[in-house]
């Protein structure tokens, strides 16, 4: 395959808008959701229970109820020798100033290797002024000249604002829920939140604009998807890559499915991490709707490892000796019956509660007994406590935003966050001093309290008789056993042990399984995924081109939430019944008043010159 370097931007069609910075706009986005990159994964732990009922008031009280995904923008800080990943990196922070001081700004240098804003407020006489350039012997571009001293008052005006910028402020949410973000909709969201004033026409021809990019990104975003498949398989060695299609009516490729799974992650999770696969899927927020599938592990922290992501293809044989832990999927049930007949397969209790309390809505003990009871059936061995899949929905959820992105720039923010996230837990693992991770610390802290309140009586065989309250658990510390169960499950010491290292003066953590060890950690992270070159320089395969699956907003699609069977119904507004019009001369129902003499001269004729005389309320007689 050929190995020069090629455009990236396909040509447009004659006539056709398109976006110059789309490109360079897109990289700067998924660098930017790199390194903003946070956990924030909610773990729940044995014999600890979810302060929600079900996943729609976890939806609700963790604000994810509202419409979309908010416009967040950066607090446009600036100073003078700030560096940046790139020109657009440069104009999005002048951007995010404008926006947080509402100033009119302006642009007046346009060079593709300078740049320059100044603020054109008070008559033109304010003197705030920025100037970036990309130096020669730099990469990065950086602020040269910064005065940031204004004399003028924002009047709601920005030169800046002009109808490309409006429209790449709105593009995501355009994308995502284009029948809501109607021109009004923009004009009052940027009043409302920025303080600036545009016209009607300017939103008008923003969206129509955005509109435009957004077709013409959904017929060219597959072009190049076999070469980012290739690149993946050219730096990664070993990876699985598979792009699927199918045949269209006239012999196109289309399509269907893309898979990967990047080798070093493969290995790495089956040779040093438990053997736990959590699977999920979320939707595409981007005009495919397809779906994202994901599958994850636990590291040797209790945190999620990424493995794989649109394909779970692990090599797990029939599943012997793994567990894994899924939502309400009847089909993945079936399938995982089938392929792998051997694996301990949880559902997630969550989900199993929601079901319960929608059919017990008064049983207000059913979720400790049910999450009990959830925890009382793990097979001894695995150490993986794991009984719902909240670690999966947070892994989504830190991929919100790349999941509005195209397709291709799509899978590039999820390699680059999975990539960047492996490095940081690496250089945390390997700097990390002591003989096991801080999640046993964590652990060890929660049961201390517990533990310092045990009586121990000893016996033999190294078996020990410890009180707690009134609960009394046979401890073998040689066996590392506990009748309670949960010294065995996770592979920490429970309450009951713990009080017995206490009593003997022992060190905790010679009794943690190994999983939980600093060594298993570093080599949970001592791999990662190699890094990648730009679209410029990926391999041209020269295959046929991949186009784009059948659009389907033409499609009535129902859009209300389908209830499940033991909801109630949605109550219905009894239908209003038709008024009946009657005449007011003679009563009668089929006609009124402006044509009773139409209506009385017809039925006269039809009689052959019968005379009928009627009066008001009276249904008409013959005399």
């Amino acid at each position: 395959m050929a190995m020069v370097p090629v455009n990236p931007v396909p040509n447009p069609p004659l006539g056709v808008d398109f976006d110059a910075e789309a490109e360079d706009r897109d990289e700067f986005h998924i660098n930017k959701l790199a390194t903003d990159f946070t956990e924030a994964e909610e773990s729940i732990r044995h014999n600890v229970y979810p302060e929600s009922d079900d996943e729609d008031e976890e939806r609700v009280r963790s604000g994810g109820a509202s419409r979309g995904t908010p416009i967040v923008r950066g607090d446009g800080s600036m100073y003078k020798g700030q560096s940046f990943y790139n020109g657009i990196a440069f104009k999005e922070c002048v951007l995010d100033y404008a926006l947080v001081s509402g100033c009119n700004l302006k642009q007046y240098r346009y060079d593709r290797d300078r740049i320059g804003f100044k603020c054109v407020g008070a008559k033109g006489k304010c003197m705030w002024k920025v100037y970036a350039a990309c130096l020669h012997n730099e990469s990065m571009w950086r602020i040269t000249l910064y005065t940031n001293k204004h004399i003028c008052v924002p009047n709601g005006e920005c030169e800046m604002f002009k109808v490309p910028v409006i429209a790449r402020l709105f593009l995501d949410k355009i994308r995502e829920e284009p029948e809501y973000y109607m021109p009004l909709k923009m004009e009052q969201t940027i009043m409302e939140k920025w303080k600036i004033s545009v016209t009607r026409g300017q939103c008008q021809a923003a969206r129509r604009k955005a509109l435009a990019w957004i077709e013409l990104e959904y017929d060219t975003q597959f072009e190049r998807l076999r070469d980012y498949g290739a690149e993946i398989l050219e730096a990664n060695k070993g990876s699985v890559v598979e792009v699927e299609t199918v045949k269209n009516e006239v012999g196109q490729d289309v399509f269907k499915r893309f898979y990967v799974c990047f080798d070093a992650l493969r290995r790495t999770w089956k040779k040093s991490c438990r053997p736990l696969i959590r699977v999920d899927g979320c939707f595409l927020k981007e005009k495919i709707k397809g779906q994202l599938l994901v599958a994850l592990g636990r590291d040797a922290d209790n945190v999620i490892y990424p493995m794989a992501w649109l394909k779970i293809d692990l090599e797990l044989g029939d599943g012997d000796g793994y567990i894994m832990v899924s939502d309400r999927q009847k089909g993945l049930i079936k399938a995982v019956e089938l392929e792998l007949p051997k694996i301990e397969h949880r559902k997630c209790v969550r989900h199993i509660y929601g079901n319960l309390k929608k059919r017990h809505p008064d049983k207000k003990r059913l979720k400790k007994l049910l999450w009990d009871l959830a925890w009382a059936f793990h097979k001894i061995g695995s150490y993986c406590e794991d009984v719902e899949n909240n670690s999966v929905e947070s892994f989504n959820s830190t991929i919100n935003k790349a999941r509005e992105k195209p397709f291709v720039a799509m899978l590039e923010a999820v390699r680059r966050l999975a990539m960047v996230r492996i490095a940081k837990r690496s250089a945390l693992s390997h700097s990390h001093e002591g003989i096991c991770t801080p999640y046993v610390k964590r652990f060890l802290a929660e049961e201390h309290k517990a533990a310092s309140m045990c009586f121990v009586h000893p016996s033999t065989n190294g078996a020990y008789e410890v009180y707690l309250g009134y609960d009394k658990h046979r401890v073998n510390l040689n066996e590392r056993t506990c009748t309670c169960m949960k010294f065995q499950i996770c592979g920490i010491p429970c309450e009951h042990a713990y009080g017995l290292i206490l009593k003997k003066t022992l060190e905790a953590e010679d009794y943690v399984c190994e999983w939980f060890r600093t060594f298993k950690w570093k080599e949970n992270y001592t791999e990662g995924i190699i890094p990648q070159r730009g679209p410029r320089y990926w391999p041209c395969t020269g295959g046929e081109s991949v186009h784009p699956p059948p659009r389907a907003d033409d499609e009535k699609v129902d859009k209300k939430r389908k209830k499940g069977a033991h909801e109630s119904p949605t109550k219905k507004k009894p239908k209003q019944k038709k008024r009946i019009m009657h005449c007011g001369i003679c009563g009668a129902a089929d006609h009124n008043c402006k044509y009773h003499q139409k209506k009385k001269n017809k039925k006269n004729t039809t009689q052959g010159g019968t005379q009928v005389e009627s009066s008001q309320g009276c249904l008409t007689q013959d005399k």
